[in-house]
């Protein structure tokens, strides 16, 4: 970790200390002080370009705000509006603004053009923070090429189908019917960067929540007394914390690679990095969550018990922009199509082909 990013983690654990996050779950409030105090701070736009608003740093600087609010269990649109809505408008040089945003991928869209008015039609399925954005960054597949379009959520041609995923926040599809776009402009980032870049972001955001389960578990163990000794004393529990701390380990190290990649010069490489990163956080994740909750019993799974923020967490975004099959199929398809040797798949070399 850089400097810059060793200090933007040191910084929002201080906020986190200031405004302290309620783990109950499903979440019985939005946090809007501390998303507050990073819009405020500029942490939402720490790697999002000068020239859009941003402060133009690295993507590892952002990720490391990431780790430290997901290792809190804090729930903010920090991952769809900061890296990944505010970077996509960026990239063609637009800024936000101050308005929260999600992000949305449009397969098959339509857009037509009207003058200097551009229309939105197509669908959009999987969308997180439906609830708390004010706009949505939509990058749509069009025939002509990937367009950016920036469009208001209460635009009444904006049709929101949103429920809640497993933590209470809100989480859903959209459904675009001809909605006129505030700002749009051709795109520079294609479906498969986005996508890339979501299953990144969702690798350290995994391995940040794994990390907390382990502590808390190990924890909880050697305090739990049963049968006068305490949990962590019974050949069986150290078994499972043993196989879980190797896990959660193991989500960790890609992670960890797969963001030191993204100063690759080589996209490829960086790709590469991402996806052997959320095969292994998303293969893992409900495993730690499971061994959790065997250890904890039946108080783990109560609404009240912090436990059920990170592994509710660990279940639900282990799909987020591809699960751990889609991304296998990806360093398959590179093995076995692209001609690369595994072994530089395996330890992160460049061959010929990358």
């Amino acid at each position: 970790m850089s400097d810059l990013g060793t200090e933007l983690a040191a910084a929002t654990a201080a906020m986190l200390a200031r405004f302290p996050v309620d783990l109950r779950t499903p979440d019985a409030e939005s946090g809007t002080q501390l998303w507050a105090a990073l819009v405020d701070a500029g942490f939402t736009s720490v790697d999002v370009p000068e020239e859009a608003g941003g402060q133009g740093a690295g993507l590892a600087d952002a990720l490391a705000v990431l780790d430290a609010l997901a290792g809190a269990g804090a729930l903010t649109p920090y991952a769809e509006h900061a890296l990944l809505a505010a970077w996509l408008a960026g990239s063609v040089g637009h800024s936000l603004d101050g308005a929260t945003a999600t992000v949305a991928v449009v397969d098959d869209a339509t857009v037509d053009r009207d003058g200097e008015r551009v229309r939105l039609s197509g669908d959009a399925v999987g969308v997180a923070h439906l609830a708390t954005a004010e706009v949505v960054v939509a990058l749509a597949d069009t025939p002509d090429g990937p367009v950016i379009a920036v469009c208001r959520c209460d635009s009444p041609d904006v049709r929101l189908d949103s429920g809640t995923d497993l933590s209470g926040m809100s989480f859903g599809d959209i459904d675009f019917e001809g909605v006129e776009a505030d700002f749009s402009a051709a795109s520079p980032i294609t479906v498969d960067d986005l996508r890339t870049r979501g299953a990144l972001v969702y690798a350290v955001a995994l391995a940040a929540a794994a990390r907390t389960v382990r502590e808390r578990t190990i924890r909880y163990a050697a305090e739990r007394v049963q049968f006068g000794r305490p949990l962590a004393k019974f050949q069986a529990i150290q078994q499972t914390l043993a196989h879980m701390a190797a896990q959660t380990t193991l989500m960790e190290t890609a992670a960890r690679a797969a963001v030191e990649s993204t100063t690759a010069a080589d996209p490829l490489t960086a790709r590469t990095a991402a996806a052997a990163a959320k095969v292994v956080a998303s293969r893992h994740a409900s495993e730690v969550a499971a061994a959790a909750h065997q250890i904890h019993g039946a108080i783990g799974f109560t609404s009240e018990h912090a436990l059920g923020r990170f592994t509710t967490a660990l279940w639900g975004w282990s799909d987020r922009y591809g699960d751990d099959h889609e991304w296998a199929d990806v360093l398959a398809e590179r093995i076995l199509d692209g001609g690369v040797d595994p072994w530089d798949v395996i330890v992160g070399g460049r061959d010929g082909n990358a």
